[in-house]
């Protein structure tokens, strides 16, 4: 540990590495799995743990003492988290004021509606209300800490919040007040996991925690006490998932946080999958199950399941819109070439106020143009507002911007690579193998091995793709994220193969490179590969 990083770790807060952050992002991905990403999206980690309130305590909680403060899980309060979660906000705000005149000593009424602040800020992103609701925060633990303190909700209750929070500071770039909360909180679920054995909520933040956990670096864990591995983590909720009949409240929320576990830790992605099928999770009625259940299905493949999961969301009156999952859709539809997809993606940047994925939403626009060459006045006015709308804090706005330096984009190039992304492997590798590396400029030829590479390691062709894969790494110029890709992505092949040595080689020629763009999510991938291998030879 350097002098800087002790120091800073002295004055109170942990130094988090970029991967806990986007798992942590990814995890608002169990608040609502809208991890994407967070910042990836994840897009993203508290994000699913509020797909069906209900299960975050199970069962109804008998904690109760008319003449004190306490908690009590009752039918009013799974009504309005239910409404919370289906993004019904204005009617759970209105059913928590009634609730509260009603039952002032319940304080499970405060974590509600601290909730309800999560969905809001999160998907809207709106910076004024985010400050408004800085000092919220604060009365709202104050009120849970003026609890009982023999409940096991009086500790799990206080950690849910910081976790809630955690998520939205990270998503308005406070990494600094990110970790206060992480670490805080993690000690609070410690704790109360002590007092209370067998309170299994405490399992569920606290397995997401263990499994990002192994990313840190050692020294981290050791000064924070903030220790763990992806194995912990996925023992403690499956041993929830081996019981769901048991908690049938619990269900959507410990199969989201196993999900998350399995697809972006484990990289059993097919697993994942099955998960979201076989459980039913795409429900219609709930937005952020739909974006779990469309998210999973596409990156597993599955483009033309996820557009229709998408086109199976019903919208409510008076829900929040969710915008994001406009752009999805007309993102997905890009990914099939289907011509009317600008129409989603405009719906997105014209009604979105928030601050992410709209560089990302421009460049598809953008690329929706230069394919069906409709308008050269409309390509130059996206490319310019790739350039100057939303931010660039996430990797796929990061990407976005980047690409504007190159401003010359192959068309067969482009349409292979959104035909990958759409799980269209053997259309997309067709339109590359029909077109001779002749055709190509020189600057191009990166991009083509590595587009080849990833279309054969999608279809189970490893010795294909290995060399492929190699070439890329062997013709670049490091500074596009091909090569970082292609290392990340042999290390995969290798590892599947048990030949470790080979994976770790690899893996570490990843870190090794450094392309502006996706690098940082592409190294976070690695390390968790190296630690998912570091006992293996």
């Amino acid at each position: 540990m350097n002098t800087v990083e002790e120091c800073s770790f002295r004055m109170g807060w942990p130094i988090l590495n970029d991967r806990f952050y986007i798992g942590l992002e990814l995890y608002s991905g169990s608040y609502l799995f809208f991890q994407r990403y967070l910042l990836r999206s994840v897009v993203i980690i508290f994000l699913l743990s509020g797909s069906n309130f209900p299960t975050c305590f199970g069962r109804f909680s008998e904690y109760k003492d008319v003449n004190k403060n306490y908690f009590q899980i009752n039918q009013h309060v799974l009504n309005i988290q239910n409404k919370t979660t289906h993004l019904l906000i204005n009617e759970a705000i209105k059913d928590i004021s009634e609730r509260k005149i009603k039952e002032p000593n319940n304080k499970i009424y405060d974590y509600l509606e601290s909730y309800t602040w999560f969905f809001t800020l999160f998907i809207l992103e709106q910076e004024d209300q985010y400050v408004k609701a800085l000092s919220k925060k604060k009365k709202l633990l104050q009120n849970i800490q003026s609890g009982d303190k023999n409940s096991p909700y009086y500790l799990f209750c206080q950690a849910e919040i910081l976790l809630q929070w955690a998520t939205i500071h990270l998503k308005f770039n406070d990494k600094t007040k990110a970790a206060y909360d992480v670490y805080e909180a993690y000690q609070l679920l410690s704790e109360n996991k002590k007092k209370f054995p067998d309170f299994l909520e405490n399992n569920k933040s606290l397995s997401i925690i263990h499994a990002l956990a192994q990313s840190l670096p050692s020294w981290v864990q050791k000064l924070s006490g903030i220790k763990g591995s992806i194995s912990l983590g996925t023992q403690q909720i499956e041993s929830l998932v081996k019981n769901l009949n048991k908690y049938p409240l619990f269900k959507e929320e410990i199969l989201s946080i196993y999900v998350y576990i399995l697809f972006y830790t484990k990289h059993e992605k097919e697993k994942a999958y099955q998960i979201v099928k076989n459980y039913k999770l795409a429900d219609p009625n709930n937005p952020l199950l739909i974006f779990l259940s469309a998210t999973i299905t596409h990156k597993t493949g599955r483009n033309d399941e996820a557009i229709r999961i998408l086109e199976s969301r019903k919208k409510i009156s008076g829900q929040l819109p969710f915008y994001y999952l406009d752009f999805l859709y007309g993102k997905y539809k890009l990914c099939r070439l289907d011509k009317d997809a600008d129409i989603h993606m405009l719906q997105f940047v014209h009604h979105f106020e928030g601050r992410h994925y709209i560089k990302e939403a421009y460049q598809k626009l953008y690329w929706y143009e230069l394919i069906f060459k409709k308008d050269v006045n409309k390509q130059k006015l996206y490319f310019e507002k790739i350039k100057n709308k939303g931010n660039s804090l996430i990797d796929e706005d990061i990407q976005a911007l980047s690409e504007t330096k190159t401003p010359e984009v192959d068309p067969i190039l482009l349409k292979a690579r959104l035909l990958y992304d759409g799980g269209y492997y053997s259309t997309s590798q067709n339109l590359l193998i029909n077109t001779s590396s002749i055709y190509f400029a020189k600057k191009d030829l990166e991009e083509y091995n590595y587009r080849i590479a990833k279309n054969a390691d999608a279809l189970n062709q490893n010795a294909l793709a290995i060399v492929y894969y190699k070439n890329t790494i062997s013709m670049s110029t490091g500074k596009k994220y091909f090569a970082c890709s292609a290392a990340l992505s042999l290390g995969l092949i290798y590892e599947k193969d048990k030949k470790y040595r080979n994976a770790r080689e690899y893996l570490n020629k990843c870190l090794s490179l450094h392309p502006e763009g996706y690098s940082t999510s592409l190294h976070q991938k690695a390390k968790t590969v190296l630690a998912r291998i570091q006992n293996f030879k």
